[in-house]
């Protein structure tokens, strides 16, 4: 949100990054997600308003690197690379050496998305169902893209469970590295599994009107 009401106390990108503990790149998506407001100065520079980094500190976004959505997008993707590396010739593999090289890297930009949306997710206990509604968003341009391809149904949510494996594995190493009790461990696994369904609706969302409009 771009805005700058007078009255208000606002810090700059890099106050406001020292300050959480997190980098400026993760500041910058909570800015772009709405969950903070900004504005722009004559010369660029992006201000934070102050009171809302103070209201992310008392919710407990603090200084640790497990909570970094860098950190944790990072460790998603190696996941990522790791399970479709050792399942080169498994069926998912299959699937997609059929499909044009676009299609391809269409799928792969649509999986970033994924997994930067989960990255944002785990880093911000704020807004869940907004989380939910843009995981249905990526569900329906996935399921949109493997439509126009010819992929079944069954083979869609097959090469999709790859990538929702990867991220529940990502979600537990997460869970270990900050020494979660297993109640919040399983509530957070619980919202994880939440936003996979959310992509799973808006895939089969598709498919259900591609097969209505046959």
């Amino acid at each position: 949100m771009e805005e700058r009401p007078d009255l208000q106390a606002w810090v700059s990108l890099g106050q406001a990054s020292k300050l959480l503990g997190v980098s400026h790149s993760t500041v910058r998506r909570w800015v772009d997600a709405g969950e903070i407001r900004s504005y722009r100065t004559s010369g660029g520079h992006r201000r934070i308003l102050e009171d809302d980094v103070h209201q992310l500190l008392a919710q407990g976004v603090q200084a640790a690197s497990s909570q970094d959505t860098d950190h944790i997008s990072e460790l998603a993707v190696a996941r990522v690379k790791r399970r479709l590396s050792g399942r080169r010739q498994g069926h998912e593999m299959e699937v997609f050496a059929g499909m044009e090289a676009a299609t391809r890297d269409r799928l792969r930009f649509i999986g970033r998305q994924l997994v930067d949306l989960f990255a944002r997710f785990v880093s911000s206990r704020t807004r869940p169902d907004r989380f939910i509604d843009d995981a249905r968003g990526i569900g329906g341009e996935y399921g949109r893209t493997l439509v126009a391809a010819g992929v079944t149904l069954t083979d869609a949510v097959t090469t999709f469970n790859a990538l929702r494996h990867s991220l529940e594995e990502t979600a537990a190493q997460l869970a270990s590295e900050a020494q979660q009790g297993a109640d919040e461990a399983v509530e957070a696994m619980e919202s994880i599994l939440g936003l996979a369904d959310g992509v799973l609706e808006g895939m089969a969302q598709v498919y259900e009107e591609s097969l209505a409009g046959t």
